[in-house]
């Protein structure tokens, strides 16, 4: 067992363990479940280069970094990660940016950062995306990740159950040549028939494992006036 491994079975396994570090961990950061199916992911694809959008207390980045395939790099993007409420420890923090590979970006946003890395023509084979819910926001990470992605790469998307944050996955499904990968436990067409359904059913029904992926089958290679309603 690896040392990322043991501090997240002592955060879901002791209360106490996980009060100490920060009393909001649960249900702010994901659940056993999202987080197994984040790392077996990893383990399946293997990716060189991994970028995650969003940090807050970092148990997404000890799953992360328990995989026993983990990535050679793994950059962290999350200016406002501890606002407005910093852990009582930093215990995760410390144990996160000592790691080998490790690259946290604190002093840029996640578009401001993933711009540099488009200009550069640096690729990432994996992103986890579990930051701001905004609509805006979620379109335009998207936007640069789909630059920087390489082909059959993926995108692992948190909250599918947040309205802005489906409409968003909705039009690069639609618009940009993406197609979901693997979505646990719910099936393609929940996602596509949401209005039918109701927001709070959705809840209910998703909640628990609200992860999807898209994998980025080829390049953009749209015309100018292309659109897809969505």
């Amino acid at each position: 067992m690896n040392a990322a491994k043991k501090i997240i079975d002592l955060l879901y396994s002791d209360k106490g363990y996980a009060d100490r570090i920060a009393p909001d961990i649960w249900p702010m950061a994901i659940n056993k479940a999202q987080g197994m199916f984040l790392m077996q992911l990893i383990n399946r694809y293997k990716p060189r280069t991994f970028v995650e959008l969003g940090f807050r207390y970092g148990i997404s980045s000890l799953w992360i970094q328990s995989a026993s395939n983990k990535p050679r790099k793994h950059v962290i993007i999350d200016p406002y990660h501890h606002i407005p409420h910093p852990p009582k420890k930093s215990t995760i923090d410390d144990f996160i940016k000592q790691q080998k590979g490790v690259h946290f970006i604190e002093n840029m946003t996640s578009q401001e950062y993933l711009a540099t890395l488009s200009y550069k023509s640096e690729q990432a084979d994996m992103v986890f995306i579990d930051a701001s819910q905004w609509f805006d926001s979620v379109m335009t990470d998207m936007f640069f990740v789909t630059r920087i992605l390489a082909v059959n790469g993926r995108v692992v998307l948190r909250n599918i159950w947040s309205r802005p944050v489906r409409r968003a996955v909705m039009y690069y499904l639609r618009n940009l040549p993406y197609s979901l990968d693997r979505v646990a436990p719910w099936r393609e067409w929940i996602i596509k028939h949401v209005p039918v359904i109701g927001e709070l059913l959705l809840r209910l029904t998703i909640r628990p494992l609200d992860l999807c992926v898209m994998r980025l089958m080829e390049k953009d290679s749209r015309q100018w006036n292309h659109f897809v309603p969505f």
